[in-house]
């Protein structure tokens, strides 16, 4: 029996780092976080806007973002974020606090800071944004992307 339980003890040990093969996921943050990153170690971030309703946008999030080198390639050279662009939720973020204009989530009806970040774009679900180091806007693709489109548009 205490052999037993020391080889019992030894597989878990052993197959432990198994369980997780297979489950890198992408490291998404928050705004208040990409904040505290962004003044303490600069990097691109991505965003990656979207709405609850857009199939698409689930679809990227299914497919697309748990493909393991779309996972490493953001995971090593991106801050991602995610938004949902008709979120009621404040979001404060670059010394600024951002308000929905209503309490009820409602298609049509886009988060402030949303349209900031799109700079007068048209809106369409789901836009990828890409932004350098200092925040600034560097391209969208307001689309859906399959892996090889969207590791070339991070690339």
């Amino acid at each position: 029996m205490k052999h037993f339980r020391k080889t019992f003890l030894m597989l878990i040990i052993l197959l432990y780092p198994l369980l997780h093969f297979g489950q890198e996921r992408i490291n998404w943050v928050s705004f208040t976080q990409l904040d505290s990153l962004l003044s303490i170690a600069p990097r691109e971030t991505m965003i990656f806007m979207h709405t609850d309703w857009c199939s698409y946008c689930r679809k990227m999030e299914q497919e697309i973002f748990t493909k393991k080198d779309i996972i490493e390639l953001i995971n090593k050279h991106y801050y991602a974020v995610r938004l949902d662009a008709e979120s009621i939720q404040e979001i404060s973020f670059d010394q600024s606090i951002w308000q929905p204009k209503s309490k009820k989530k409602k298609a049509g009806r886009y988060h402030p800071l949303a349209l900031q970040l799109l700079q007068g774009r048209n809106i369409v679900f789901p836009s990828i944004l890409r932004l350098d180091k200092e925040f600034r806007l560097r391209n969208v693709q307001p689309k859906y992307l399959n892996s090889k489109e969207l590791h070339d548009f991070l690339e």
